[in-house]
């Protein structure tokens, strides 16, 4: 880490003073109140874990991670597993992320066998300030490698801190096209397709990071009647970033196994093709397009 932890501290709190740490760029003074009155993400400075534990599942290169789940995002995508902690980051169970608790339950979870921390959510970005009080408290020979699971929608001081502390980028690409993600996350007054593609050039880019070069696993849900607009479009990119980069930096992860939630699963009349399963057909040709594109290969349609 080129900047120490408190001087990363001290810019994120300036920036809290009026938040542009994503792209609705609010402006709002997040460190008078909590939540913070007109921001989008409904929180103030502090960040609120919903539920934590240790993973089994996740990608190979982070696996066994202790996950922290934080309430709060910057979209509204309606077909979230996480849809109740989204739109109400304070609600229970969710409590402050205490940065003594922090530290003891991770030195738990390091004997338990975890060999990285994840932030999730939501999207963890909205809570950078919390989260950086929490590494503070850890002592550097304590600290696990830091993996941050997000949506790829951030400003510019958030990426440039976040650079500094991120081991392993697991980033969210979701649409392949503005207009699937204006209707399916929302009308924010930013690209949300785009986005992400931003950030992941940025952290590809060999100049981005000097002595920090970061892992990037993208993972890839396969939603039902979105193949051609959205999963196409997205492997495609994915194939012509990876050409010429060196060893495994990118990583994909196509996830098959999409499950109708949140206000999609409601049979909103917004995302009627949400509320039901992808099909074996539609699942088929995702796969096979990923295999041909990306040279990845699964079993039984899980694409690691």
């Amino acid at each position: 880490m080129s900047t120490p932890l408190p001087d990363l501290i001290a810019r994120v709190e300036t920036e809290y003073r009026h938040c542009r740490l994503c792209p609705h760029a609010c402006g709002i003074n997040r460190l008078t109140q909590d939540p913070a009155p007109g921001a989008f993400c409904r929180l103030g400075e502090t960040a609120y874990v919903y539920k934590e534990l240790l993973s089994l599942g996740e990608e190979a290169v982070i696996s066994p991670t202790w996950l922290l789940d934080l309430g709060g995002c910057s979209l509204r995508c309606l077909f979230c597993t996480e849809w109740a902690h989204v739109v109400e980051p304070r609600a229970a169970p969710a409590v402050p992320l205490d940065p003594q608790w922090f530290r003891q339950r991770l030195a738990l979870r390091r004997q338990q066998g975890a060999r990285t921390v994840s932030f999730v959510g939501g999207d963890p970005t909205v809570s950078l300030l919390g989260v950086l009080r929490a590494l503070q408290a850890v002592p550097a020979d304590e600290m696990l490698p830091v993996v941050w699971n997000a949506n790829g929608l951030l400003g510019d001081v958030a990426r440039e801190v976040l650079a500094q502390v991120v081991d392993t980028w697991v980033l969210d690409v979701k649409f392949g096209n503005s207009a699937c993600a204006k209707r399916i996350s929302g009308e924010h007054g930013f690209d949300a397709a785009e986005q992400p593609w931003h950030t992941l050039r940025w952290l590809l880019r060999p100049s981005a990071h000097n002595e920090r070069v970061p892992q990037v696993v993208v993972r890839h849900l396969v939603m039902p009647g979105h193949v051609d607009c959205c999963t196409l479009p997205v492997l495609n990119g994915l194939a012509v970033l990876q050409t010429g980069l060196a060893g495994d930096r990118l990583a994909v992860n196509l996830m098959t196994l999409f499950l109708p939630a949140g206000p999609a699963a409601k049979r909103i009349p917004a995302t009627p093709e949400l509320s039901r399963l992808a099909t074996k057909d539609e699942v088929a040709r995702a796969v096979g397009h990923a295999r041909a594109t990306l040279g990845l290969w699964g079993l039984d349609g899980d694409v690691r």
